[in-house]
């Protein structure tokens, strides 16, 4: 048999379950004001009613963005609780970082860079270049390096890490 406290409790408990699932899911429409990419937080001001959500989500384990401060940006709330609000979207963004177990996704203004375990795209692509450019061809026929090493240029353009 349950105890009388147990039973209000519960009560509680259903009647505040009920009541949240009667209230919509909110989003809201906000400004970036300052972002901590350490620790993929960031602060956000209402641009319907200047209200400061801190420490909003910049993402939710396998998919973080780093939106430039002064973006416009959409954010949720969990649960209906404005104390845990996560970036559902944002115009601008510094950085975004897509990771599984093993593999590594970036994107950032100076290029990209993709990794799996301790692989780097860029690094097999130099070191390919870097091999190729050391062939003798039999038969007269040489390996253009001016040209090899323009196109290692090119891609350490796009390619970063």
């Amino acid at each position: 048999m349950k105890s009388k406290g147990s039973e209000i409790q519960e009560f509680g408990q259903l009647l505040s379950k009920t009541m949240n699932s009667k209230t919509k899911v909110q989003t809201h429409w906000a400004m970036v004001t300052e972002v901590d990419w350490e620790n993929k937080t960031m602060t956000v001001k209402g641009l319907v009613d200047d209200l400061e959500f801190y420490d909003v989500l910049l993402g939710l384990s396998s998919f973080y963005r780093k939106p430039k401060v002064g973006a416009k940006c959409l954010i949720g709330v969990i649960l209906n609780q404005e104390a845990s609000t996560f970036l559902i979207d944002c115009e601008a963004f510094e950085e975004a970082v897509w990771t599984t177990e093993e593999a590594e996704l970036k994107i950032k203004d100076q290029g990209f860079s993709v990794k799996v375990g301790n692989e780097s795209l860029k690094e097999i692509l130099n070191d390919y270049i870097d091999e190729v450019n050391k062939i003798k061809v039999i038969y007269g026929n040489t390996i253009n390096v001016a040209a090899t090493t323009a196109i290692k240029q090119r891609l350490n353009t796009v390619l970063i890490e």
